[in-house]
């Protein structure tokens, strides 16, 4: 016989946003890749102490595997994958057939009638929210998909529109961008080739959110999902390596030979030694094969999945130098004060990312991966100063509270009433209603 906490989980399963608020969430979360997977847990993490009660829906394309790497983040989080197998659908159309279904599905969900019961949900947010990251560009044109069925969704709704950190760049044509930028309440990235495309506010990178300096040792400010590592053997190596075997090129057909190339130049120039060295792995597998082409010069080293990485945190620490090819290393080792050189792969895409850090005050070196450069002396100027840091985190988080603000006692009281005390209340409140009219 099924306990009363079993039933009532059951109970919000089958109508899981009954009279709370829905705060629906968009990331490409669950692939996994650290950098999404870090936004993602900011903004659970910040929600679970700005709308503890609400029901957080967080779409994403591999649902099952993002809420194994998030569980704990917030305590009523759901995980589904609705607005990302629209897109994907869509993406596979001719154009006007794509317009057609992400423009009309909201209103008609038999047009995806196996999403029907996601759709409705969508339909029902209190605001939709495209979390940040570099997804929404050329890159990846059906992603823009995400775009014109949440404008659709709040046309249905009036759910708020936002999105936070967003890297447009390659933005292609940017005819679907410019055309929905508009509809947004708040449209926010975070460099300037994409700030100045679409006229919007660039506050920086979403994972500034959760950055803090203090958090490898305070478990309180850390909470699940750790920032940094500073006690492990990865930690204590001086040098960093992350080398990615994707996106390395425009075309993106050479399999990390050239990062491997020039990651081996980069060591030989310091006189590093393999004991000195620790690599870790962002995508699983995918930053795994640079490793294999470079470890009989790195004898010696310690690797870190991603598995440990995402379980420990960054073992990132003044004093390192790293080489990064990956963004989201780059930003939170120079957070860290570690000094390091960023090897940009695919121009068109890197290129930006890397220089939106160095545009805010990273002192690192960018190298593009080219067998002709001369090999730059050790980097030893470190990361962002502690203001750079504390600024830029103070930006994101007054977009948060912007978005997200502190609710009322009343509200909060009420959204953490279980739905069937809420019904019991408001069955309660009609019955006082006809009492005192037929009394009228």
């Amino acid at each position: 016989m099924p306990k009363g906490k079993e039933i009532a989980k059951v109970v919000l399963m089958l109508q899981p946003d009954e009279g709370r608020e829905v705060v629906y969430l968009i990331a490409p979360s669950g692939h996994p890749n650290y950098g999404d997977e870090f936004i993602a847990a900011a903004w659970l993490r910040y929600l679970a102490r700005a709308r503890p009660h609400a029901l957080i829906v967080l779409d994403c394309h591999t649902p099952g595997q993002a809420s194994v790497l998030l569980n704990g983040c917030h305590p009523r989080v759901l995980f589904v994958d609705t607005a990302w197998r629209l897109a994907v659908e869509a993406g596979n159309r001719p154009q006007e057939e794509s317009h057609e279904l992400l423009d009309r599905v909201i209103d008609e969900p038999g047009r995806a009638c196996l999403l029907a019961d996601g759709i409705g949900l969508l339909s029902r947010a209190s605001s939709i929210h495209l979390l940040g990251g570099g997804y929404l560009n050329s890159v990846w044109p059906h992603h823009l998909g995400l775009l014109r069925l949440v404008r659709a969704a709040a046309r249905r709704s009036g759910a708020r529109l936002y999105a936070t950190g967003q890297g447009l760049m390659p933005a292609g044509s940017a005819e679907e961008l410019r055309a929905s930028v508009g509809d947004f309440d708040v449209f926010d990235v975070r460099d300037r080739e994409s700030a100045e495309l679409l006229g919007v506010t660039a506050t920086g990178d979403d994972a500034w959110l959760a950055v803090n300096p203090k958090s490898g040792t305070d478990r309180q400010l850390r909470r699940e999902v750790p920032v940094y590592d500073i006690t492990s053997d990865a930690a204590q190596r001086d040098v960093v390596l992350c080398l990615q075997s994707d996106l390395v090129t425009n075309t993106d057909d050479v399999p990390g030979g050239s990062v491997a190339d020039l990651a081996i130049r980069l060591l030989d120039e310091w006189g590093v030694t393999g004991d000195q060295v620790a690599v870790i792995e962002c995508i699983p597998g995918t930053d795994r094969v640079a490793y294999d082409q470079i470890a009989h010069r790195i004898e010696g080293a310690v690797f870190v999945p991603f598995t440990v990485l995402w379980r420990d945190g960054l073992p990132a620490r003044a004093g390192q130098t790293w080489i990064s090819t990956r963004f989201h290393p780059h930003l939170l080792a120079a957070a860290a004060g570690a000094s390091g050189v960023a090897l940009s792969g695919r121009k068109d895409y890197y290129d930006t990312k890397h220089r939106s850090l160095t545009d805010e005050g990273s002192p690192w070196v960018v190298l593009p991966l080219n067998a002709d450069i001369d090999a730059p002396a050790r980097p030893s100027r470190g990361g962002f100063t502690a203001g750079n840091v504390d600024s830029l985190v103070a930006r994101k988080r007054r977009l948060a509270g912007q978005l997200y603000p502190r609710q009322s006692a009343r509200v909060r009281v009420k959204q953490a009433l279980p739905p069937r005390v809420r019904r019991k209340l408001r069955a309660g409140v009609q019955r006082g209603k006809a009492l005192l009219a037929r009394q009228d």
